[in-house]
């Protein structure tokens, strides 16, 4: 999550050409794709783990297909579609002196969509998802994209594009807001385990 969430950052910086005196040469695209490499390796360990974990037993299958495994399958289906949009974004920019610039730059705006459906997954479904550490991580991760996104690359917009930018900011904005109120009423509260789809066997007595 933290190192998707820096290759988001540095792709907002690389796209609105961000310098200063500390930084003085533009956000360099090479760091961006070095970073989302680093993702993509991150992840392959990160569904290899889930594959050898016992406790859910899950398949192949269940990594590659959404919504499609017996484990609570919203939330780990959610993982699933972040993962491979991630994983199309990566190869997109490999690929892109063969699929032009404009089929390259329109699959890169599902990079909005991949990282809050990540942020989704790792409340939904996260096993730490009660450690206070996992919860200030990811509100720091959360209001890093809301600044870069909102506070940065929405004010360098022309005046005429005003009205999408107020929009946008306020559509961000009232998302964090069901964000938060959702966690707290969902994931935070006892008994998630068991709305959220976890299966009969896996549960614990009691509310777990």
């Amino acid at each position: 999550m933290l190192l998707l969430t820096v290759s988001v950052l540095l792709g907002i910086g690389t796209t609105v050409r961000w310098q200063s005196a500390v930084w003085p040469r533009y956000f360099n695209p090479t760091l961006h794709r070095n970073v989302s490499l680093m993702v993509i390796c991150f992840l392959a360990v990160h569904i290899g783990a889930a594959l050898l974990d016992p406790y859910a037993r899950l398949g192949l299958g269940d990594a590659l297909i959404p919504f499609t495994s017996r484990y609570r399958p919203v939330w780990l289906g959610l993982g699933v579609v972040s993962a491979e949009v991630t994983v199309a974004l990566v190869l997109s920019s490999a690929l892109q002196p063969l699929i032009g610039y404009r089929l390259w730059r329109w699959i890169h705006w599902l990079a909005y969509g991949a990282w809050p459906i990540a942020v989704l997954h790792g409340l939904g479904t996260g096993s730490d998802v009660h450690a206070g550490w996992f919860l200030w991580l990811t509100a720091a991760c959360v209001a890093a994209v809301w600044i870069a996104l909102v506070v940065w690359r929405l004010s360098l917009q022309s005046v005429a594009d005003r009205p999408l930018k107020v929009a946008l900011a306020v559509l961000a904005t009232m998302s964090i807001v069901v964000l938060i109120i959702w966690t707290a009423n969902g994931p935070l509260q006892p008994g998630w385990a068991r709305v959220s789809g976890t299966p009969q066997n896996l549960l614990k007595p009691g509310p777990p």
